[in-house]
This record gives C-alpha cells, sequence and structure tokens, in this order.
C-alpha cells in the first residue's frame, strides 16, 4: 500500500486497503505503525515553516498546508503550536551532534573541517537567523520553552564536551583547559555570530571570524607543539 502524507494521518475508522475498507466506529487514534513517521514528518514540516515565518507568524494551519493535511490531523499529536515548536526544539542537538562528527574528523585539514561545519550549520540552522532571536524573546515570557532551551544547551554543551576529549586524546588542545567551559564559550561564539548576522553583517564575514576564532583557540596549541617540537630535535642534533 503506498504510503502519502493524507495516509499517515487517517483515522482507523477511514482507512482504505486495496479495494476493501475498513470502518471501526468512533475510532480517534492514528494507524499505530505510522505514527512515528507521521510525527517526524510535522517535525520536518513545522521546522520549514517556523524557519521561514518565525515563531509568532507561523500558525497551525501553517504547518498542515505544508503537508497537505487538516489542521485537525496536526492535533492528534500536538495539542498547541508552542508543544509543536517544543518538540521542534529538542531534534536540534541532535541535528548538531550529526554536523560535528561528520565534519571534523583525524584525516581533514581543521580549517576546511571548521569551514565545512559552518557551512552545515548555516544551512541546517540559518535559513532564518532571526528566528533564534525570536525564540530567546520567546522563551524570557514562556518558562516551559525556556526549561526546553536549557535543556538543550546543556547537550550541546556535553555533545561538543565529548567531541573535545577526544581532540585533546590526539593532543590537539591543552591538557590544562577546562573542556565544558570550553564548550560553553564556543556555543557563545556561534550564537554571537548570529546575533552579527542577524544585524546586517554578511555570512561570509560572519564564516571569517569563525575560522579565526577556531583557529586562535586549537591552532595555537598545535603551533606551540610544533616549534617545542622543533627545539627538542634542535638540541639532540646540535
Amino acid at each position: 500500500m503506498k504510503l502519502t502524507a493524507w495516509s499517515l494521518f487517517k483515522r482507523v475508522g477511514h482507512f482504505k486497503y486495496n479495494t476493501t475498507t475498513l470502518f471501526v466506529k468512533s475510532m480517534p487514534k492514528v494507524v499505530p505503525e505510522y505514527k512515528q513517521e507521521a510525527r517526524s514528518r510535522i517535525l520536518d514540516a513545522a521546522s520549514r515553516v517556523f524557519a521561514e515565518k518565525g515563531y509568532h507568524e507561523a500558525t497551525m494551519d501553517d504547518v498542515a498546508k505544508q503537508l497537505g493535511v487538516s489542521k485537525g490531523a496536526l492535533y492528534l499529536y500536538f495539542s498547541s503550536k508552542e508543544r509543536l515548536f517544543e518538540a521542534m526544539s529538542r531534534t536540534a542537538p541532535r541535528a548538531f551532534k550529526e554536523i560535528l562528527y561528520s565534519t571534523f574528523n583525524t584525516q581533514a585539514n581543521p580549517i576546511e573541517s571548521a569551514s565545512q561545519f559552518f557551512d552545515a550549520m548555516m544551512k541546517r540552522f540559518g535559513s532564518n537567523p532571526r528566528l533564534s532571536l525570536e525564540i530567546l524573546s520567546e522563551a524570557s515570557r514562556n518558562p516551559a520553552l525556556r526549561r526546553v532551551l536549557r535543556q538543550n544547551q546543556e547537550e550541546y554543551a556535553n555533545g561538543l564536551a565529548s567531541f573535545l576529549e577526544g581532540l585533546r586524546k590526539m593532543r590537539l588542545i591543552d591538557d590544562n583547559l577546562e573542556l565544558l567551559p570550553l564548550a560553553y564559550s564556543l556555543i557563545a561564539l556561534w550564537n554571537g555570530l548570529e546575533t552579527l548576522v542577524v544585524s546586517g553583517l554578511p555570512v561570509e564575514e560572519a564564516k571569517g571570524a569563525w575560522l579565526e576564532g577556531f583557529k586562535a583557540i586549537f591552532l595555537q596549541h598545535r603551533l606551540q607543539q610544533s616549534v617545542i617540537g622543533s627545539k627538542r630535535i634542535d638540541k639532540k642534533t646540535s
């Protein structure tokens, strides 16, 4: 049976299979085997709508139109726009982690990896940079959203600190650095650049600032290690 956007949201009582119509009276549940896929499709559509229109302008009708279903179908999964937005926000740390590990690896040039990371992050999160500021503004008035953002921050920081630990094992990061505060510093750098983009800084200039910051934090240590190694070699040969 072909799976369509509409069939995902049909009630069990109105579901058709081939030429046989299954009718179960008064069953408001969504077909169980499609529930997770339907939820994923809603979140994907919501992310596009919120990115395009912003938090306040976006409506449940907009998300329903993006999917090609009725607004009532969305309420089978999310009781309000706020609940939908909270669920969408919870997917961000996982996307960040996927970008982080896919762009940085031990074989690639660090600057090239940092450049690819910037491009991937802008593609995933930068289609409407004003949305980030709008979310922060809304969170100052919405305790539930503020809790979600705080949880996201912790996931970002802990995931990044774990990644940095791997870099330290490869002797790319100074042993004296505290990794969790460093992770928060990198997050602050990224968030600050997002703010500058919103205020008019061209994306290419923001990317340049990101790369310079990356070099200052990471490559300086590698340069120092290289200098120390060269001095040791000179001593042995003299």
